[in-house]
């Protein structure tokens, strides 16, 4: 759970099919909307750090190609892991 003094605040707009799988989410949580949104980005936070970084490399990349094709191996590793993780919950249910 981040930190309230030093989180920042960001204003977002849904589409209202994604609305609705939130506000369910939350619903079905007891929990407030915006938290489940940032429990949802602090479980991607490592797919968006590889991202934010391969992004970076590619821009600074001679073989761009190259890179892209490491992000994406990494990032499918990183999803199989993170789906593996979800599993076990839901088992655990």
């Amino acid at each position: 759970m981040p930190n309230q003094t030093n989180s920042k605040r960001i204003s977002i707009s849904l589409n209202p099919d994604l609305y609705a799988v939130i506000s369910d989410l939350a619903d079905l949580q007891n929990k407030p909307m915006s938290r489940i949104v940032v429990e949802l980005l602090e479980e991607l936070q490592p797919v968006l750090t590889n991202v934010r970084d391969g992004l970076h490399e590619v821009k600074k990349s001679n073989d761009p190609q190259a890179v892209l094709k490491r992000i994406g191996q990494d990032l499918v590793m990183t999803g199989t892991t993170q789906l593996g993780v979800i599993s076990k919950e839901v088992q655990d249910l």
